[in-house]
């Protein structure tokens, strides 16, 4: 009597296979190793496009249930996190043409704007890495320079700032790598582009970013350094096996999910405690304040 039916057993299968890309994406953020920062969008495109393309109604009786999961998405991922969506670019697997696909599956002639956002913001980042760069290798030099210096040397640079004083003989060398420094346009590509025009890896294909930009350091020295920042942002710090837990949530001082401004007021009543002499530990006090009930922390 309990036997499904030939249509029952047909919505049983769709509704695996729709349950089996959320399971995926799942495992892949839930990962033991703690995955980085490049498969996050790669994952919430996967589940963003499976419900978008579910709530069209092609399966009646998946729908209702769709919808409501859908607006539970749209809460928090209708936007998708900026940082997180320019380290995909920085997987070599995918780059700028996987993160336009993936935006012109989803919003059509709108996606543009999207990606132009992102890779915008990208190239600001990667130019304050080079700046950071350039600084650090100036004041590197700089010292190099001054403790070389020869007294000598100084005295001849004192008397011969005019170059007439050389009769015209004299090496221009370094004079004219200074005037090409100072005539050099933004026309050059940089380390962002050059990676940019490179082909894509297979898509499926398995690596270890971190260990790609490790070995690509020495050409790509800025952006190495910030794709390692990025690419190094753990995705979860939830452990796999409490995914699916259907015991309560627990706040502890390694997980929680407070807001700032509740940690700020926590704070506050914690030294507000002590200055009272109340110790921050459940249930104790000191012991010259027994007439005082004990205040849960």
């Amino acid at each position: 009597m309990f036997a499904l039916s030939n249509e029952e057993w047909r919505n049983v299968t769709i509704l695996c296979k729709f349950l089996k890309v959320l399971y995926d994406v799942t495992c892949v953020f839930s990962d033991s190793n703690y995955p980085t920062t490049n498969v996050y969008f790669r994952g919430v495109w996967k589940v963003h496009k499976i419900l978008l393309y579910t709530v069209k109604g092609l399966y009646s009786f998946l729908t209702p249930m769709v919808k409501q999961m859908q607006e539970k998405f749209n809460k928090y991922w209708a936007e998708y996190s900026l940082i997180l969506s320019c380290a995909a670019i920085l997987d070599p697997r995918y780059k700028l043409n996987y993160v336009q696909y993936c935006f012109n599956t989803i919003y059509g002639i709108h996606a543009s704007d999207f990606v132009e956002t992102i890779l915008s913001n990208l190239r600001l980042l990667f130019d304050e890495y080079v700046k950071k760069s350039k600084s650090t290798s100036s004041s590197l030099a700089g010292s190099s320079n001054v403790s070389d210096k020869n007294p000598i040397d100084s005295g001849l640079d004192e008397h011969n700032d005019n170059s007439t004083d050389f009769g015209g003989y004299f090496d221009e060398s370094d004079d004219y790598k200074r005037y090409l420094n100072e005539s050099s346009t933004r026309s050059e590509k940089s380390q962002l582009d050059i990676y940019l025009e490179e082909l894509e890896l297979e898509l499926n294909s398995q690596i270890d970013v971190l260990d790609y930009w490790s070995k690509s350091s020495v050409r790509y020295n800025d952006l190495s350094l910030l794709a390692s920042d990025l690419l190094a942002i753990p995705i979860l710090t939830l452990a796999s096996e409490s995914t699916f837990s259907m015991c309560k949530k627990v706040i502890t001082p390694l997980r929680s999910s407070l807001k700032p401004k509740t940690v700020q007021a926590t704070v506050c009543l914690d030294d507000w405690m002590r200055a009272k002499g109340f110790s921050a530990e459940i249930g104790c006090k000191k012991d010259d304040e027994d007439d005082v009930s004990s205040v849960a922390f």
